[in-house]
């Protein structure tokens, strides 16, 4: 049995998430979604080591209401991951002067723990959930310690960069998210 380690780029799966759901009858809350349970399905039959999730630390703003909910929104999220024992790792939010915000830095560590983690000999494979091919070199430099990668994504939006360099790709369908869901109450 290998030791693994799922690493979730959160932006970048919560929209594919929410594609996926799209097809799906009924109505869900990804705020629910059981991340634990599912990496534990995801890596089978190997041993789940840590399930790791890397996203843009949101802001308060004053007087801001899309702001606020925003906020509480994301602390109640992360209460919910922290139930689950899945650390998060935060990049920030930069404002730029044509009023539009960017995640930024949430990439960079998640790429910098990947290859850490492989030259501390802490896992045998990693998972990657995400679709952004700015962590082609990530992957790479994960192979000179003699680790694998498992590129995680959706058919729509797939990266053919992690498909080219990962070990091996997995696309992810609605029936294979539905049972981690839980129905909405809307």
């Amino acid at each position: 049995m290998r030791r693994a380690i799922v690493f979730i780029d959160g932006s970048n799966f919560y929209h594919r998430l929410k594609e996926l759901t799209l097809t799906l009858e009924g109505k869900f809350s990804l705020l629910d979604f059981h991340y634990f349970d599912f990496a534990k399905w995801l890596i089978e039959p190997n041993k789940l080591m840590q399930a790791r999730y890397y996203v843009a630390a949101l802001k308060r703003q004053n007087n801001n209401e899309k702001s606020e909910k925003m906020y509480a929104d994301q602390q109640k999220f992360l209460g919910k991951l922290q139930q689950q024992n899945i650390p998060v790792v935060f990049g920030q939010i930069i404002g730029y002067p044509d009023k539009t915000f960017h995640e930024k830095g949430v990439d960079v560590r998640l790429a910098v723990e990947m290859i850490r983690f492989a030259r501390e000999d802490q896992y045998d494979i990693g998972y990657l959930l995400s679709s952004d091919t700015d962590l082609v070199p990530a992957v790479e430099e994960v192979h000179s310690f003699g680790k694998q990668i498992q590129y995680v994504g959706t058919a729509k939006g797939q990266s053919f960069g992690l498909t080219k360099v990962c070990d091996d790709t997995r696309l992810l369908r609605p029936e294979n998210i539905k049972g981690f869901l839980s129905h909405s109450l809307l």
